[in-house]
C-alpha cells in the first residue's frame, strides 16, 4: 500500500510540475466580488467525481436549484461516472475518458480544453475527494478566478479556496459551505 501511495505522490508531483512549466496560465485579472452585496457567481464549472461513493452525494448537491443569477452551469465528469447523475444535468455535462490523458495524466483532449476555456467560467468547484483524480490538476491550466476544492496533499497549489472534508462523513455540510461562498442559495 505504501508503494502505491508513493506512486500516486510521484505522479501528482510530476503533474504539478508539468502544468506549471508547460501549460502555465496567465494570472487572473478579472476578479469576481463575493460578499453580502455581491450578486454571486453566474458561470460555474463543476468537476464531478466518477466514484459511486462520492458521486451519489455530489449528485444530490448539483440537482438542487440555484438562484436565478446563475446563468451557465456546466459539469465535467469521467464517462464511467455519468451513470450516477440525473438526466436533468446530462445536457450540461462534458465527459472525458482515459484516452483523453497522456501517460503521466495530463489532459490532452484539446477540443475539450478549448471548450472549457471559451466558456469564461467565473468559478470552478471540484467535488472530487480522491487524490487519484488527475482531472483536478487540469484546473491549474484554467484562468478561473475562484477555484474551490477539498483539502488534499496538493490542494493549496490547485485551489484558491480549500474546504476541509468532513470528519463525520456528513458531506452535505461541505456542500452548504460551497453554496454560501458562491452565493448560489
Amino acid at each position: 500500500m505504501l508503494n502505491s501511495i508513493m506512486k500516486i505522490s510521484w505522479r501528482n508531483n510530476l503533474l504539478i510540475l508539468w502544468y506549471k512549466f508547460f501549460r502555465s496560465k496567465t494570472n487572473a485579472k478579472n476578479l469576481v466580488r463575493i460578499g453580502k452585496e455581491g450578486k454571486g457567481i453566474s458561470n460555474i464549472l463543476f468537476l464531478l467525481p466518477a466514484e459511486k461513493k462520492f458521486a451519489q452525494i455530489a449528485s444530490h448537491f448539483i440537482k438542487s436549484e440555484f438562484k436565478d443569477n446563475v446563468s451557465n452551469v456546466k459539469y465535467l465528469v469521467h464517462e464511467d461516472g455519468i451513470q450516477f447523475y440525473t438526466d436533468k444535468i446530462k445536457s450540461h455535462t462534458m465527459t472525458y475518458s482515459d484516452v483523453d490523458f497522456n501517460y503521466i495524466g495530463v489532459l490532452t483532449n484539446f477540443e475539450l480544453i478549448n471548450d472549457i476555456k471559451m466558456s469564461k467560467f467565473e468559478a470552478l468547484v471540484d467535488l472530487n475527494q480522491s487524490e487519484e483524480q488527475t482531472i483536478s490538476f487540469f484546473s491549474l491550466e484554467l484562468d478561473i478566478p475562484i477555484k474551490i476544492g477539498y483539502k488534499s496533499m496538493f490542494s493549496d497549489q490547485i485551489y484558491s479556496i480549500v474546504i476541509k472534508p468532513s470528519s463525520t462523513g456528513f458531506l452535505e455540510k461541505n456542500y452548504e459551505i460551497i453554496e454560501k461562498i458562491l452565493g448560489l442559495k
